[in-house]
């Protein structure tokens, strides 16, 4: 059986992890005193996923109708949850996810968070006001009406959504006044007192018995990077990355092995690239505010990861220890002798984002993706996962290089 514990925070004064602690285990938590007590860092704004250069790239490339971003965003501009006449699915006061049973608002609450970041990006690269007071409406409206997470799963619930939410309003809140700054103000509450606790959570509870297993931990851990970013937290921004680091169930070394195995390799197809879609969001965010090295960690794992998982998804053969597997595995029908077949085939939208750093501004051989993305036209939304899972429309969002993927031997 394992064992779990909310680890340490590196580095941190034993005030501010008091302050981390989450109101789940009856402590206070506010915005104001949350912000009191974090190790200081100067953060870029735009910087979740995407900084200024990132949205100008897109601007720029679908104004010339350069390939692959124009027709990439054609086909994104067309997208239901693009469109600024989108008609939202919440909000609600309460949004419960079960592992079984009820799910009410789970579908409201993921339709609307992509919704409001894909009108985001609508807004800066059209400069259509629609799509921002389109977002902006969406933001406000869940932060006036959102009061808890409730559910099994609730973790999942902010690990997976909440990031649609923050980098939509990272963008908003940089480039549209329209956002009131009492309206900012009830959406930083809300993501630190309703979406921050269930992220944060790595002890157990009745209704949360096994938090930050696997990809539970590697999608609060991408949330509690997002989440600090916005709010400017360092505290809580390192917190995220510190469980990427360390965490006994998420961190990076037990969800990959040397040869590229994923902890989940043995479950099914779906989660693996889940927590690979995950884990790279984590770098790209930390890469953003000047944290590059997390890409690279262990000798670029997480590439390693994708090449595995990329080649198996192919059709090839690949290595395979039935020794590695998540934490828990027990709960969801491992141990594992043989990788499974479950799903295998299905690429969801989680390539782009690691092929743009390792092989288009790195320069290193992804064969295997590479080979993946050149089946494709672009990386649309997700029709594999739950909408919001991952970042979704990954080609105009992410690919750095114009032209199709030959070009990446010329630069």
């Amino acid at each position: 059986m394992f064992f779990l514990r909310s680890l340490p925070l590196l580095g941190l004064a034993a005030s501010a992890t008091a302050v981390l602690a989450s109101p789940l285990c009856a402590r206070g938590n506010s915005y104001e005193q949350h912000t009191r007590k974090q190790v200081e860092k100067t953060f870029i704004h735009p910087g979740i996923l995407h900084t200024k250069a990132d949205l100008d790239r897109m601007k720029t490339s679908v104004a010339q109708k350069l390939d692959p971003w124009y027709p990439a965003f054609v086909a994104f501009s067309s997208n239901e949850l693009s469109l600024s006449t989108y008609t939202m699915r919440g909000p609600l006061p309460y949004v419960v996810r079960n592992v079984t049973g009820t799910q009410t608002g789970k579908t409201e609450f993921s339709y609307d968070g992509v919704a409001a970041l894909q009108n985001a990006l609508m807004y800066y690269i059209t400069g259509d006001e629609a799509h921002a007071i389109k977002s902006t409406e969406i933001l406000t409206s869940w932060a006036n009406t959102l009061q808890k997470l409730n559910g099994t799963d609730a973790q999942l619930t902010a690990g997976l959504y909440g990031p649609q939410f923050v980098n939509a309003a990272e963008i908003i809140r940089a480039y549209y006044s329209g956002w009131a700054s009492a309206d900012i103000d009830k959406f930083k509450s809300m993501v630190l007192n309703v979406l921050y606790p269930h992220a944060a959570q790595t002890w157990p509870t009745e209704w949360q018995k096994y938090p930050f297993l696997a990809n539970w931990g590697t999608s609060a851990e991408k949330a509690l990077v997002a989440f600090g970013v916005f709010l400017d937290n360092s505290t809580m921004y390192h917190e995220g990355l510190n469980h990427y680091l360390h965490h006994e169930c998420a961190n990076i070394t037990n969800q990959i092995n040397t040869f590229g195995q994923n902890s989940e390799s043995g479950r099914d197809q779906g989660h693996t690239s889940l927590g690979l879609g995950n884990m790279a969001e984590i770098c790209l965010t930390a890469e953003n505010q000047g944290d590059a090295e997390y890409w690279g960690l262990y000798e670029d794992r997480l590439m390693v990861g994708y090449e595995y998982t990329a080649k198996y998804n192919l059709g090839y053969d690949v290595e395979y220890d039935p020794g590695f597997y998540r934490c828990g595995a027990n709960l969801v029908g491992g141990p594992w002798q043989v990788i499974s077949n479950v799903s295998r085939g299905q690429f969801p939208p989680v390539y782009e984002i690691a092929y743009a750093h390792y092989a288009q501004k790195e320069g290193k051989e992804m064969p295997y993706v590479r080979e993946h993305l050149m089946a494709q036209s672009f990386e649309q939304t997700n029709t594999w996962n739950t909408m919001g899972d991952n970042a979704v429309w990954g080609t105009l969002r992410f690919r750095k290089l114009a032209g199709n993927l030959t070009a990446d031997s010329d630069n």
